[in-house]
Protein backbone atom coordinates (compact mmCIF):
# COMPACT_ATOMS: atom_id res chain seq x y z
CA UNK A 1 0.00 0.00 0.00
CA UNK A 2 1.16 3.56 -0.43
CA UNK A 3 -0.18 5.43 2.14
CA UNK A 4 0.01 9.67 2.51
CA UNK A 5 -1.14 11.74 5.83
CA UNK A 6 -2.70 14.60 4.95
CA UNK A 7 -3.74 17.32 8.16
CA UNK A 8 -7.22 18.75 8.13
CA UNK A 9 -10.43 20.19 9.35
CA UNK A 10 -10.25 22.62 12.52
CA UNK A 11 -8.17 20.73 14.91
CA UNK A 12 -5.92 19.34 11.64
CA UNK A 13 -6.79 15.72 13.13
CA UNK A 14 -4.57 13.01 10.41
CA UNK A 15 -6.29 11.92 7.48
CA UNK A 16 -4.71 9.49 5.49
CA UNK A 17 -4.68 8.65 1.85
CA UNK A 18 -4.15 5.06 0.94
CA UNK A 19 -3.93 3.21 -2.90
CA UNK A 20 -3.31 -0.32 -3.53
CA UNK A 21 -0.22 0.60 -5.90
CA UNK A 22 -0.88 -2.47 -8.17
CA UNK A 23 -4.51 -2.13 -8.88
CA UNK A 24 -5.19 1.68 -7.92
CA UNK A 25 -7.94 1.38 -5.45
CA UNK A 26 -7.89 3.20 -2.89
CA UNK A 27 -9.65 4.89 0.51
CA UNK A 28 -9.81 7.93 2.74
CA UNK A 29 -9.76 7.33 6.20
CA UNK A 30 -11.59 10.18 8.42
CA UNK A 31 -11.50 13.32 6.29
CA UNK A 32 -11.84 15.62 9.15
CA UNK A 33 -11.96 18.36 6.41
CA UNK A 34 -11.92 19.08 3.27
CA UNK A 35 -8.36 19.44 1.75
CA UNK A 36 -8.22 19.84 -2.28
CA UNK A 37 -4.55 18.50 -2.52
CA UNK A 38 -6.29 14.65 -1.50
CA UNK A 39 -8.89 15.28 -4.81
CA UNK A 40 -5.29 16.45 -6.50
CA UNK A 41 -3.24 13.43 -5.74
CA UNK A 42 -6.53 10.96 -6.48
CA UNK A 43 -6.70 12.45 -10.12
CA UNK A 44 -3.44 12.81 -10.58
CA UNK A 45 -2.21 9.16 -9.64
CA UNK A 46 -5.40 7.90 -11.40
CA UNK A 47 -6.36 6.28 -8.01
CA UNK A 48 -9.81 4.86 -8.43
CA UNK A 49 -11.43 5.97 -4.76
CA UNK A 50 -13.36 3.20 -3.36
CA UNK A 51 -14.22 3.88 0.01
CA UNK A 52 -14.51 6.66 2.55
CA UNK A 53 -13.57 5.44 6.08
CA UNK A 54 -14.82 6.37 9.45
CA UNK A 55 -13.46 5.58 12.38
CA UNK A 56 -15.82 7.21 14.27
CA UNK A 57 -18.26 10.15 13.89
CA UNK A 58 -17.24 13.04 15.93
CA UNK A 59 -16.72 15.93 13.97
CA UNK A 60 -13.19 16.68 13.44
CA UNK A 61 -12.92 12.56 11.70
CA UNK A 62 -15.96 13.56 9.25
CA UNK A 63 -16.05 17.25 8.16
CA UNK A 64 -14.58 16.13 4.85
CA UNK A 65 -17.13 14.08 3.86
CA UNK A 66 -19.34 15.69 1.85
CA UNK A 67 -17.12 17.69 -0.11
CA UNK A 68 -15.39 14.42 -0.91
CA UNK A 69 -18.31 12.75 -1.76
CA UNK A 70 -18.93 15.81 -4.45
CA UNK A 71 -15.42 14.86 -5.89
CA UNK A 72 -15.95 10.99 -5.89
CA UNK A 73 -19.57 10.63 -6.37
CA UNK A 74 -19.13 6.95 -6.81
CA UNK A 75 -16.83 5.98 -3.09
CA UNK A 76 -19.22 4.35 -0.27
CA UNK A 77 -18.74 5.61 2.98
CA UNK A 78 -18.11 2.95 5.61
CA UNK A 79 -18.51 3.03 9.52
CA UNK A 80 -19.05 0.72 12.37
CA UNK A 81 -22.97 -0.35 12.57
CA UNK A 82 -22.69 0.83 16.41
CA UNK A 83 -21.94 4.41 15.24
CA UNK A 84 -24.63 4.75 13.27
CA UNK A 85 -26.47 6.65 16.07
CA UNK A 86 -23.44 9.20 16.57
CA UNK A 87 -23.75 10.07 12.87
CA UNK A 88 -26.56 11.15 12.89
CA UNK A 89 -26.60 13.12 16.22
CA UNK A 90 -25.31 16.41 15.66
CA UNK A 91 -25.10 17.10 19.64
CA UNK A 92 -22.97 14.26 20.16
CA UNK A 93 -20.86 14.31 17.36
CA UNK A 94 -19.97 17.97 18.15
CA UNK A 95 -20.06 19.44 14.43
CA UNK A 96 -21.60 22.49 15.58
CA UNK A 97 -19.07 23.58 17.73
CA UNK A 98 -16.20 22.60 15.19
CA UNK A 99 -17.71 23.62 11.74
CA UNK A 100 -20.30 26.13 12.79
CA UNK A 101 -22.74 24.09 10.70
CA UNK A 102 -24.25 20.51 11.89
CA UNK A 103 -22.89 17.62 10.27
CA UNK A 104 -25.27 14.28 9.62
CA UNK A 105 -23.36 10.99 7.59
CA UNK A 106 -24.77 8.50 6.01
CA UNK A 107 -22.89 5.74 5.88
CA UNK A 108 -23.28 3.41 2.62
CA UNK A 109 -21.69 0.16 4.64
CA UNK A 110 -22.46 -0.74 7.98
CA UNK A 111 -19.71 -3.32 8.82
CA UNK A 112 -19.37 -5.27 12.47
CA UNK A 113 -16.42 -6.74 14.71
CA UNK A 114 -14.50 -9.30 12.13
CA UNK A 115 -16.08 -8.00 8.96
CA UNK A 116 -13.83 -7.52 5.96
CA UNK A 117 -13.46 -6.23 2.71
CA UNK A 118 -11.15 -7.01 -0.39
CA UNK A 119 -9.71 -3.68 -2.04
CA UNK A 120 -7.66 -4.77 -4.90
CA UNK A 121 -5.00 -6.91 -3.36
CA UNK A 122 -5.36 -5.96 -0.24
CA UNK A 123 -8.04 -7.31 2.45
CA UNK A 124 -9.15 -4.45 4.95
CA UNK A 125 -10.23 -5.60 8.49
CA UNK A 126 -12.88 -3.99 10.50
CA UNK A 127 -12.22 -4.05 14.47
CA UNK A 128 -14.78 -2.25 16.86
CA UNK A 129 -12.91 -0.51 19.54
CA UNK A 130 -15.47 0.61 21.89
CA UNK A 131 -14.34 3.20 24.64
CA UNK A 132 -13.78 6.94 23.11
CA UNK A 133 -17.28 6.39 21.51
CA UNK A 134 -19.74 3.18 21.43
CA UNK A 135 -19.32 2.18 18.20
CA UNK A 136 -15.39 3.41 17.19
CA UNK A 137 -13.46 1.03 15.20
CA UNK A 138 -10.04 0.35 14.00
CA UNK A 139 -8.61 -0.79 10.30
CA UNK A 140 -6.23 -3.46 10.12
CA UNK A 141 -3.95 -3.15 6.03
CA UNK A 142 -1.59 -4.70 5.32
CA UNK A 143 0.19 -4.76 8.86
CA UNK A 144 -0.91 -1.40 9.33
CA UNK A 145 -3.70 -0.32 11.91
CA UNK A 146 -5.68 2.66 11.31
CA UNK A 147 -6.51 3.55 15.25
CA UNK A 148 -8.46 6.84 14.90
CA UNK A 149 -8.59 7.99 18.50
CA UNK A 150 -8.73 4.83 19.95
CA UNK A 151 -5.05 4.36 20.34
CA UNK A 152 -2.02 7.35 19.96
CA UNK A 153 1.24 7.21 20.54
CA UNK A 154 2.34 7.20 23.86
CA UNK A 155 -1.86 7.80 24.71
CA UNK A 156 -5.35 7.06 24.45
CA UNK A 157 -8.58 8.82 23.40
CA UNK A 158 -10.48 10.96 25.25
CA UNK A 159 -13.23 9.05 26.94
CA UNK A 160 -15.49 11.66 28.86
CA UNK A 161 -17.81 12.71 25.44
CA UNK A 162 -20.57 10.85 25.12
CA UNK A 163 -20.27 7.36 24.24
CA UNK A 164 -17.10 7.26 26.16
CA UNK A 165 -16.11 4.16 28.63
CA UNK A 166 -12.39 4.37 29.86
CA UNK A 167 -12.80 0.28 30.68
CA UNK A 168 -14.30 -0.25 27.46
CA UNK A 169 -11.12 1.90 25.84
CA UNK A 170 -8.58 -0.23 27.78
CA UNK A 171 -10.01 -3.24 26.94
CA UNK A 172 -10.19 -2.66 22.54
CA UNK A 173 -6.70 -1.61 23.58
CA UNK A 174 -5.38 -4.65 25.66
CA UNK A 175 -7.91 -7.45 24.12
CA UNK A 176 -8.19 -6.63 20.43
CA UNK A 177 -5.75 -4.24 19.62
CA UNK A 178 -2.53 -5.81 21.46
CA UNK A 179 -3.23 -8.84 19.57
CA UNK A 180 -1.44 -7.77 16.42
CA UNK A 181 2.40 -8.31 15.85
CA UNK A 182 4.87 -5.97 17.67
CA UNK A 183 6.07 -4.36 14.40
CA UNK A 184 2.53 -3.78 12.80
CA UNK A 185 2.55 0.03 12.52
CA UNK A 186 -0.15 2.09 14.36
CA UNK A 187 -1.58 5.22 11.97
CA UNK A 188 -3.85 7.47 15.04
CA UNK A 189 -6.40 10.06 14.10
CA UNK A 190 -4.00 12.44 15.74
CA UNK A 191 -0.18 12.56 16.76
CA UNK A 192 2.44 10.67 15.24
CA UNK A 193 2.38 7.35 13.97
CA UNK A 194 4.11 4.30 16.52
CA UNK A 195 3.76 0.57 16.71
CA UNK A 196 1.86 -1.84 18.91
CA UNK A 197 5.32 -2.99 20.22
CA UNK A 198 6.18 0.43 21.13
CA UNK A 199 2.30 1.19 22.91
CA UNK A 200 2.61 -2.22 24.84
CA UNK A 201 6.27 -1.52 26.75
CA UNK A 202 5.41 2.99 26.91
CA UNK A 203 2.18 3.45 26.77
CA UNK A 204 1.39 4.82 30.31
CA UNK A 205 -2.57 4.25 29.75
CA UNK A 206 -2.28 0.44 29.64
Amino acid sequence: MKITKYMTGPIQANTYLVCDEETKKGFIVDPGGYEKKITTQIKDENIDLQYIILTHGHGDHIGGVESFKKDFPGAKIIACKEEEPMLKNTIDNCSMEMFRRVITIDADILVKDGDSLELGNTTLNFIHTPGHTEGGMCIYADKHIFSGDTLFRRSIGRTDFPGGNFSEIINSIKGKLFNFPDDTIVLPGHMGETTIGEEKKGNPFV
